[in-house]
């Protein structure tokens, strides 16, 4: 079964257990330090009304996020497998 990634709770609790199953489904930015980052990047969370929640790394760099040093959300192999 899919999550629904259209609700924000669900991409939320995610982000806040660091689901790995995730990865490869949407990318998070935060919107303090303009850095997006996979569902289970290691770095601390920031607070939700600081996340934005896009589809795919193209569109965070698209919308003036840079990737995260810790996860590397650029790196090819987890969207690749989820295509």
């Amino acid at each position: 079964m899919k999550p629904d990634l259209t609700d924000d709770n669900a991409r939320w609790q995610a982000v806040r257990i660091r689901d790995a199953a995730m990865d490869g489904l949407f990318v998070y930015g935060v919107l303090s330090t303009r850095i997006f980052c996979r569902p289970s990047c290691p770095s601390r969370p920031a607070r939700r009304e600081s996340l934005v929640s896009l589809q795919t790394p193209e569109a965070a760099r698209e919308g003036g996020f840079r990737a995260c040093l810790r996860c590397r959300p650029d790196q090819p192999e987890t969207w690749a497998e989820r295509l």
